[in-house]
């Protein structure tokens, strides 16, 4: 079965190109190259506040942001996916975009937020607070072996997906076309960015019933929510 893992790989800005990192603005970047969201300093950054879609937000795991319980970068060991890497602590594949933490883009501008930390996260980041999702089970009545088949319940089947396009059940690819595959496993091997699953695509739909299980407007099938195909784009830039 297609077990999906999310990693909360969150992004650790430091230094900024200008004089001040109260002064950051739009186009400026930070020491490692990376351009903030507009109107948004370094500081801000950081350590919040996130904008208001987010406050309250649902991560990828279901879990309720509470803006007053969460901790700082520095306390999580916060990083860049390849200084993660060469933490003892950080397993192969392992990002904010696979975590259970990580709340998607809302906004378009290409950050997110979490559940358990402060600031804005970029899904290809990562922390030592990294929560695996939960393995969906097999529906009832259903065989692990079919759900790459299956005709998806009512609810999904002419969904809209999170980015706004609608699932059309006549035209669509198999797992196998696209190597529908666990996102950690695609990161880990080279095939998948940090940061690159399901729950961050454009094309997911998801859980609509409870079951924890979603579909997609482009593949057949049950999706979960870690896992991750060769048709991934990125929630907003649909």
């Amino acid at each position: 079965m297609i077990q999906l893992t999310s990693s909360a790989a969150l992004l650790g800005l430091a230094g900024c190109a200008g004089d001040s990192p109260d002064d950051t603005e739009n186009g400026t970047e930070d020491g490692d190259g990376e351009e903030l969201p507009d109107g948004v300093s370094e500081s801000e950054f950081e350590t919040g506040p996130v904008p208001e879609a987010y406050m309250r937000a649902m991560s990828l795991g279901g879990e309720q942001r509470n803006p007053d319980e969460l901790s700082t970068k520095n306390e999580v060991t916060f990083s860049e996916y390849d200084e993660a890497e060469e933490n003892a602590a950080h397993q192969p594949g392992r990002s904010c975009g696979n975590c259970a933490d990580y709340i998607i883009d809302q906004n378009g501008d290409g950050y997110g937020a979490c559940a358990e930390v402060e600031g804005y996260i970029d899904r290809a980041d990562w922390c030592a607070v990294y929560e695996v999702l939960p393995e969906p089970s097999v529906p009832d009545g259903m065989t692990e072996d079919e759900l790459a088949t299956a005709e998806v319940p009512e609810g999904y089947r002419t969904a809209d997906s999170q980015a706004g396009e609608a699932r059309d059940p006549e035209n669509l690819a198999s797992h196998g076309e696209v190597n529908l595959t666990e996102s950690v496993e695609a990161i880990a091997d080279g095939d998948a960015a940090p940061g690159e699953s399901c729950g961050t695509c454009a094309e997911f739909i998801p859980d609509q019933n409870g079951d924890t299980w979603g579909a997609c407007a482009k593949v057949e099938g049950y999706i979960a929510v870690e896992d991750w195909c060769t048709l991934w784009e990125h929630v907003s830039e649909a």
